[in-house]
């Protein structure tokens, strides 16, 4: 009888502690690309080889409509996304290469991952691409460049980033992925 009440024991125990596992689910999302040729990528801002982008301070967009001005608008910072110094990516056959984005994008832009300017957007926008230049964002998250341009070193793939101020101020802080496809 106590073996018995033992065993039943120990499986309700597992029982209760595998509800108590499922409780807490959530995503993990994992980015790749397979491909015969690979090369380094790396985010290129001012200069220097950084994935850091600073976009400066605005103002509120209340504060900009109280003054008549666009002052909430950011200057446009430029990047690229370019192969690493001393490397170029050919992929045989491959004339194109696409960048897609994933993160918090929203119609609108960018929205932020942290800090209390929780309405504050940052617009994307591909600078280059082979349709022409367009916004990165929910409905358009891909852009595609010429291995030409992605291989120029005073080119690569040319975008731009726009903080623009929300009415809530505060810091401003988020990050996308990028996976390159060669076609």
């Amino acid at each position: 009888m106590k073996k018995h009440l033992l065993t039943v024991s120990a499986l309700a125990l597992a029982v209760m502690s595998g509800s108590a596992l499922a409780a807490n689910g959530g995503d993990v999302q994992f980015i790749g690309t397979v491909t015969d040729t690979t090369c380094d990528i790396v985010p290129e801002a001012n200069g220097a080889v950084s994935n850091v982008v600073q976009l400066g301070n605005v103002a509120t967009s209340t504060a900009a409509a109280a003054a008549g001005d666009t002052s909430n608008l950011g200057a446009v910072v430029n990047f690229a996304l370019k192969p690493k110094a001393g490397t170029t990516c050919n992929p045989a056959g491959m004339t194109n290469a696409s960048f897609a984005f994933a993160g918090p994008l929203e119609v609108t832009g960018l929205a932020p991952q942290s800090g209390a300017a929780t309405d504050a957007m940052v617009k994307l926008s591909a600078v280059n691409a082979t349709g022409g230049a367009h916004d990165i964002n929910k409905t358009q998250s891909v852009s595609q460049v010429t291995l030409t341009d992605l291989n120029d070193a005073a080119k690569g793939a040319q975008f731009s980033a726009q903080l623009i101020g929300g009415a809530q101020a505060g810091d401003y802080n988020s990050a996308v992925a990028y996976v390159v496809a060669y076609n």
